[in-house]
């Protein structure tokens, strides 16, 4: 059975960011992680491209919007493969078969009777392009930008979202695991039930670029037509609307309510089946402040921490830094210092050490594993490696990559305080050359162990690792993770330089 994950639909109004950058790659590790384990996964994401600001922002540049908008769907496109990230399905709500599909299911909630015509006053945030509602406010400003909101009164179409809050409620009660952090799960239960839901705006009556309502001079507003791009992109990759049930959906704690309230009763409306789970991530901050498109001050080029940390330096340090449920603050000294702790001086220079001394004293090869059976040391670590890789792929199974990489830096340390104890560079100096081949071989399984756990999140640098070994990433799979009886080195080199 194929599994989907998908990373939001970005809104195209401007550069991409770092918060893109994240979401990109927790739900690129998600993928990974699915293929490695031999589950067929189909990685989505895009650009939601209509809307009234893009037309401003494009008029703003003096750009026909047009070009404007594929530029900007190049630029996410460019950055994902900056960051190692490999979508399958590159979606963009100004498709022709995308507009097709957002006309048809407006047709199906009118036939339903969820969508109506009438009129809709509210708080306004330009910013946002969304209605908000008073309890929702900060002194009349937006929760998300901090911008006033201004006062609107329009005619719309409105979807009856009240009608699917019970649902909802009772589908969150019964599946208390289906939002991960478990938190935002149960923060959300308290927003259903505060009261009812207001009927919601569907559509735009002073904006033309976006999809024509049938038969209305009305545009089809971002919560339909974003929202299901995800139902486009699924039946692209050859699956079927039903298939949305085995969907992972990954996004920002800001844009929750979208995908745990709107989204599901749209599905609910069209008698479709819920996604399998949301993994919600907290934000990257600079000095305190949420990265976004509207603020200056948290404005940076994503490719200037690529550039300092490479992609997988970046990968690990997002991972690594903080859990999803906390925020946390951008800092490129803080990053730098990690990942030459842990990939460059802890990870790194243990392969090159201990493979080093392969090379140079077994040329490259190590007798089987029941030459050196009557080694304690050497069994009992490798038997904690089994049950630390265990750990590893529950971490993974909870979405989780932070716990993925704290366990395996555990791991690396006992390795580590384990080839210190042992010695086996004292083989010129009276060493037994069992004890030093028992170290090397079990030294070598390890790392080639987590040099394949990990790959999901430092694809680069386990690719580096395998190759020493002969082996190719894309060959490799968890069932692989047992043990090599036969260690052969092809080559030795330096995986991550510190940077």
């Amino acid at each position: 059975m194929t599994t989907y994950t998908t990373t939001p639909i970005f809104y195209a109004n401007g550069e991409p960011h770092l918060g893109h950058v994240y979401s990109g790659i927790l739900a690129d590790i998600f993928h990974r992680y699915r293929r490695l384990i031999g589950q067929p996964n189909v990685l989505i994401t895009g650009t939601d491209e209509h809307g009234k600001k893009i037309a401003l922002a494009a008029e703003a540049h003096q750009r026909d919007i047009h070009s404007f908008v594929d530029e900007k769907a190049k630029a996410f496109s460019d950055l994902w493969e900056s960051f190692s990230i490999t979508p399958d399905v590159f979606v963009r709500t100004t498709d022709v078969e995308h507009k097709a599909k957002i006309r048809e299911i407006w047709s199906r909630l009118v036939n339903k009777g969820d969508i109506f015509l009438g009129s809709y006053s509210g708080e306004y945030c330009v910013a946002c392009e969304q209605f908000y509602s008073e309890r929702e406010l900060n002194n009349k400003r937006c929760p998300v930008h901090g911008k006033e909101v201004e006062t609107v009164e329009e005619a719309t179409y409105l979807f009856r979202l009240e009608n699917y809050r019970q649902s909802l409620l009772t589908f969150y009660r019964d599946n208390p695991d289906f939002i991960t952090p478990r938190h935002f799960q149960e923060s959300l239960i308290e927003q259903l039930e505060i009261g009812e839901l207001e009927d919601l705006s569907v559509s735009r009556v002073n904006n033309s670029w976006g999809v024509n309502v049938p038969g209305d001079v009305h545009t089809v507003y971002v919560w339909i037509d974003a929202l299901f791009s995800y139902i486009t992109a699924i039946e692209r990759s050859g699956g079927s609307q039903q298939d949305i049930a085995e969907t992972v959906h990954v996004l920002g704690k800001d844009i929750l309510k979208f995908h745990a309230i709107i989204w599901p009763a749209f599905l609910l409306a069209l008698d479709l089946p819920l996604p399998k789970k949301l993994v919600v991530h907290s934000w990257w901050t600079i000095e305190g402040k949420k990265i976004s498109k509207s603020n200056p001050e948290t404005t940076v080029n994503p490719r200037v921490f690529s550039d300092k940390l490479t992609s997988d330096g970046l990968r690990y340090a997002f991972t690594r830094q903080k859990p999803l449920s906390r925020d946390g603050n951008v800092s490129i000294v803080d990053f730098i210092e990690l990942v030459n702790a842990d990939l460059a001086n802890s990870f790194a220079n243990l392969v090159k050490r201990n493979n080093t001394l392969i090379q140079k004293h077994f040329n490259g090869e190590l007798p089987k594993w029941e030459s050196i059976l009557n080694d304690d040391q050497c069994k009992a670590l490798f038997e904690t490696s089994l049950e630390v890789l265990n750990d590893i792929r529950q971490a993974y199974e909870a979405f989780s990559p932070y716990e993925v990489t704290v366990r395996c830096k555990q791991l690396v340390d006992d390795v580590n305080s384990f080839f210190h104890c042992r010695q086996p560079w004292l083989i010129n100096k009276g060493l037994e050359h069992q004890h030093v081949a028992a170290t090397c071989f079990v030294v070598a399984n390890i790392v080639r162990q987590v040099a394949i756990a990990v790959s999901p999140i430092t694809p680069e640098l386990s690719a580096s690792v395998l190759s020493e070994f002969g082996e190719k990433l894309d060959d490799t799979c968890w069932e692989t993770l047992s043990l090599d009886e036969n260690i052969r080195l092809t080559s030795v080199n330096s995986h991550f330089k510190r940077v």
